[in-house]
């Protein structure tokens, strides 16, 4: 398989993401799509070390939980560029999430234990950076485990790049997949913590007691205060009834029942409340990328459309892990309606439902 290499220098990697954000000279069109053009190979240029990390942390996840969800993506260029704006200081070249891949595992246990498994394994590659945000979970609400590796393998010219590996356990996978869902659908960017108070406050008080639920404390908490307020924003935001709304149909897709790591080019079109997937083979990365990045370009000024090339061994486990763009949060409605079944028993007068 023919690998895609980094084609420019770690500084023109950096000044094509800084002219990215910066207000452009529109006359200048040849050197805008230079920069786009940087900007993907450098993107492209992480398969190989993503491939390579995710066939370890694929043998460690699978020795907690069989079932384990083990995928791969690469950033979209529209979430590239919203980082460099929002986070101060942010430089293309240094970003450690440009390649990601996701572990979703049954429960919490089961995550630390993912964790320690690969953090302990034999593996060439360097632990860069862990957050736990288990222990210290982000302003919005979100928990998971984050690691950051450096390919240090046997193909030196990938050296150096980062992957950025995020392992969450079923309940706290959903907890996300719904933030991105509402982002979405609604414009926001709840996952950045920007967004509508009110949407804001719900997910960071169900964040509280979905993390209840994992530590068996639900019925315990059930009458606490930030339980009352969550029941209270469930019935205002009426959030049942919007996310069977937001619901894509995805029946056209059909059944999958093949095992190997193909890439899927999903493009969710909002406004038609649909998606569509494109397969190509593992061996075909250099076409997918190419793609991808016309794709992205096509739909760059267009917010009611949302493209990913990802990586998943089927359809099936593609929709598991990437719920998001299939609007897929029966997961997390199932959650939430067994946290309003807890305040009921509580307050029996209870009205909250969809």
């Amino acid at each position: 398989m023919n690998w895609i290499e980094l084609a420019f220098s770690k500084k023109q990697v950096r000044r094509a993401g800084d002219y990215l954000i910066e207000k452009q000279d529109v006359s200048d069109v040849d050197k805008l799509f230079e920069s786009f053009d940087v900007l993907s190979n450098w993107r492209s240029s992480h398969a190989y070390p993503m491939h390579s990390m995710l066939m370890y942390f694929r043998n460690k996840a699978f020795l907690v939980d069989a079932k384990a969800l083990v995928v791969q993506r690469l950033k979209r260029t529209p979430s590239i560029l919203a980082k460099l704006r929002r986070e101060s200081g942010m430089k293309l070249d240094r970003m450690e999430d440009v390649a990601g891949c996701r572990i979703v595992v049954s429960t919490k246990a089961d995550v630390y234990l993912t964790r320690d498994l690969i953090v302990g394994g034999r593996t060439r590659n360097i632990l860069h950076r862990e957050r736990d945000y288990i222990a210290n979970p982000k302003d919005s609400g979100y928990r998971g485990i984050h690691l950051v590796y450096k390919y240090s393998g046997a193909k030196k010219q990938y050296n150096n790049h980062k992957i950025e590996l995020q392992i969450r356990s079923k309940i706290q996978h959903s907890w996300a997949t719904a933030v991105e869902v509402v982002d979405a659908f609604t414009g926001q960017a709840l996952k950045a913590s920007q967004g509508h108070d009110a949407w804001l406050n719900f997910f960071k008080y169900t964040s509280v007691a979905f993390s209840d639920m994992e530590n068996r404390k639900l019925a315990k908490d059930a009458s606490s205060t930030e339980r009352h307020e969550l029941i209270k924003y469930i019935s205002r935001l009426d959030v049942l009834s919007r996310l069977r709304a937001f619901a894509v149909s995805t029946r056209h897709l059909g059944k999958d029942t093949s095992n190997k790591n193909d890439f899927f080019l999903l493009t969710l079109e909002i406004d038609k409340s649909n998606i569509k997937v494109r397969r190509f083979p593992s061996d075909q990365l250099g076409y997918a990328s190419r793609e991808y990045a016309e794709q992205e370009a096509k739909f760059k000024d267009n917010d009611q459309k949302d493209v990913v090339l990802v990586a998943a061994s089927s359809i099936h486990s593609l929709k598991k892990a990437y719920p998001n763009y299939f609007a897929d949060t029966t997961e997390f409605a199932k959650y939430l309606e067994k946290i309003i079944e807890a305040d009921k028993k509580i307050h029996p007068t209870s009205s909250v439902g969809g």
